[in-house]
């Protein structure tokens, strides 16, 4: 997958792609075809994105007003 399609698929810039790349939350591939570019590893992105998402819904299941209640 290319650095535009792996960022159009995880709904990010393409420059914080790099930054994952850079980081190694996310593994590049250089293609030997085309002059040094890098694809994004598939299998890699979509276990960011469910990285991202278990990190979301465990946000979001901490966020209750039952034990606490705003202005009380």
């Amino acid at each position: 997958m290319t650095i535009e399609e792996a960022a159009k698929f995880l709904f990010v810039s393409r420059a914080h792609i790099r930054h994952l790349l850079e980081r190694g939350e996310l593994v590049g591939v250089k293609r030997e075809y085309s002059g040094g570019h890098v694809d994004v590893d598939t299998t890699s992105i979509q276990a960011y994105r469910e990285k991202r998402r278990a990190a979301q819904r465990a946000y979001m299941d901490s966020q209750t007003e039952d034990n606490d209640p705003p202005g009380l």
